[in-house]
């Protein structure tokens, strides 16, 4: 008998951190089972997750290309994966499969949490207009923040803007089209684009950086990006996407076990894991 209870599935997901992650949260809270990865492309992933319903799994992250394709195989989606269109988590509970994401808040509670600063009323560039810039505009304006969206079409920008603004009729935040420009007036700035992913190069000029600023990059590899090492320069406070990786994590616990497991044992792991790889 299998003593997976949860899972990761994409392709490729050799180099998922996710296993490391999720196992040090097991392991802290006495959690018996195992949490692995589970290589799977857009064909076949109808047929496993009828494999994974019966083998009784109560959780699954889904990473890419899989986002969009699992949908169709769940038995309902929360509003946010809904209006996303994109799902990262998968809960298992009374027979049904309910799709979640949980990138935007892991994004946000990193920025409270490891980066101290206040959402609510804050102005909050975003640069990108993709699966990662939705979900972290959606949920900053959520949590009451002035979302400005930067990216190099403004046409995705706009068509992020459109197509989600109206969720946050019940709340205090907003969303537009922007210009960088608008860093002078940002208090929380977040690279949701691939810029700076094992290269130097920064998606935003170092002059525009500033103290008041809390800035969060999505990447994490290499951990301290060419934008997070400007913006320590500048005095501004940084928060590596390693710690987005773990909130978001975080989050995806709560969801299948009802509990929110210790960051710093999750953080301590994947750590340990890239040095282990750097070896």
């Amino acid at each position: 008998m299998s003593s997976r209870i949860a899972a990761v599935i994409g392709q490729p997901v050799n180099h998922s951190l996710s296993p490391a992650i999720h196992n040090a949260a097991f392991s802290a809270s006495g959690r018996v089972g195992e949490y692995v990865a589970i290589d799977c492309g857009e064909r076949e992933v109808s047929s496993l997750m009828k494999t994974l319903r019966t083998e009784g799994l109560l959780g699954l992250s889904v990473t890419m290309p899989l986002k969009e394709v699992v949908i169709d195989t769940l038995d309902s989606l929360h509003v946010t994966a809904s209006l996303l269109n994109a799902v990262n988590c998968v809960s298992f509970a009374d027979g049904r499969a309910v799709g979640y994401n949980t990138d935007g808040d892991g994004c946000c509670d990193a920025l409270v949490e490891q980066g101290g600063v206040a959402i609510d009323g804050a102005t909050a560039v975003v640069l990108g207009a993709g699966g990662t810039a939705r979900s972290v505009a959606l949920a900053l304006g959520r949590r009451g923040a002035r979302v400005v969206v930067v990216n190099r079409s403004t046409d995705r920008a706009e068509h992020l803007v459109s197509s989600l603004g109206h969720a946050l009729a019940d709340s205090s935040g907003s969303l537009e089209v922007g210009t960088i420009e608008s860093l002078a007036e940002a208090r929380i700035l977040v690279n949701a684009t691939s810029v700076g992913m094992n290269s130097k190069v920064s998606p935003v000029d170092p002059a525009q950086l500033h103290r008041k600023l809390t800035i969060l990059d999505a990447v994490y590899s290499p951990m301290e990006t060419s934008l997070l090492s400007a913006g320590r320069a500048a005095k501004a406070t940084v928060v590596d996407g390693l710690w987005m990786l773990i909130q978001q994590a975080r989050h995806q616990q709560v969801l299948w076990f009802g509990e929110n497991p210790d960051a710093s044992a999750m953080r301590n792991a994947a750590e340990q894991e890239l040095e282990r790889r750097r070896k």
